[in-house]
């Protein structure tokens, strides 16, 4: 590898580096409010900029679609945990989560399904190519209405999410106004990373910008959710109101 190739691998790896080391801080400390949850979200935001760098480093067209597959997996962790942190953490009352969260695991599985038989109809993988003009090899593809359908999905369950963070900070009991803006902030910046890549904006050579945002956004959070005090005290304390919202009928 040369030293253009490290430095071009550089922040991906410091990406993956942040996102390995507060998994590991949340794993410990899981037992606290939508931590657990939480866990889950930075696994899967670790196993994709895993496989991003996998697939950076993969030569063939083959192993680089199987790669940016996995990712795809991968961000399904997200959209899967994010909202479960978010109803956690809020103390938001749901009916009937059991059923819920099952129904929130539909869309999901069937992008899973549209994925894995990708090679039978290409609505996930239309035109795939190689770009060869960077320092590794980028994967590129046309997205199509089943990779728009699975974003439009995604970014609503994303953004109701992050609608019950705001709306909490209009209900000072039991949460800190500033902690809790701070970690919202912290979820948009990844969200808004993705977005610019749905419409190929590029603001770095390479069309998928979200390792970075990744790695901006994670430091913002690790700031909001875990000073030490806060997570001492009696907020954190878990309770069985506390444990998993699907849990909880």
């Amino acid at each position: 590898m040369t030293r253009s190739e490290f430095f071009y691998l550089l922040p991906y790896f410091v990406s993956l580096a942040l996102s390995l080391g507060i998994l590991y801080y949340t794993w410990e400390r899981r037992s606290a409010k939508g931590l657990t949850a939480f866990t889950w979200y930075m696994a899967g935001q670790a196993l994709w900029v895993f496989g991003f760098i996998i697939e950076l480093l993969t030569p063939d067209l083959s192993g680089k679609m199987f790669w940016d597959g996995f990712q795809w997996l991968a961000s399904l962790l997200l959209v899967i945990a994010f909202p479960v942190f978010a109803i956690q953490y809020t103390e938001y009352k749901l009916k009937h989560p059991r059923q819920l969260f099952i129904l929130s695991l539909v869309v999901p599985a069937i992008f899973v399904i549209m994925l894995m038989t990708d090679g039978f109809h290409h609505l996930v993988y239309s035109n795939p190519r190689i770009r060869t003009d960077l320092p590794f090899p980028e994967l590129l593809y046309e997205f199509t209405w089943v990779v728009y359908g699975h974003a439009l999905y995604s970014y609503a369950v994303l953004f109701w999410s992050i609608g019950l963070l705001i709306q909490r900070l209009f209900r000072p009991r039991g949460l800190y106004r500033t902690q809790l803006a701070i970690i919202t902030l912290g979820f948009l910046i990844p969200i808004v990373g993705t977005i610019l890549s749905l419409f190929d904006i590029h603001i770095a050579p390479q069309r998928d910008i979200t390792p970075f945002t990744n790695a901006i956004a994670n430091l913002i959070i690790a700031w909001g959710c875990f000073d030490i005090s806060y997570l001492r005290s009696s907020q954190w304390v878990e309770t069985d109101s506390l444990k998993p919202w699907w849990t909880r009928l």
